[in-house]
């Protein structure tokens, strides 16, 4: 009988050992995962930092071009949306 019960509790004790180890690798796994969707949003940060240095730049450059291109596209704008207006 005192057999019987150190062999339950090696196999509870043994079970208990597998559960926490798979739960483990799960944990690990999730943590894989998050650190390569950090890096992918990371290098979209960096992208789009760079994209928005580049226009400052170039607004910076000629700030009047950058306004009368925004003039010309907002008269376009206009002129495709008046007929619409009217029907």
């Amino acid at each position: 009988m005192n057999y019987g019960a150190e062999s339950a509790t090696a196999r509870l004790w043994r079970d208990k050992a597998e559960i926490r180890e798979q739960e483990r690798n799960d944990a690990r796994a999730r943590a894989k995962i998050a650190e390569e969707k950090v890096a992918i949003l990371t290098a979209e940060n960096d992208r789009l930092a760079s994209e928005n240095a580049r226009l400052r730049a170039q607004k910076g450059a000629n700030p009047i071009e950058g306004e009368a291109e925004t003039e010309m596209q907002m008269e376009a704008l206009r002129g495709a949306l008046i007929p619409l207006l009217g029907t």
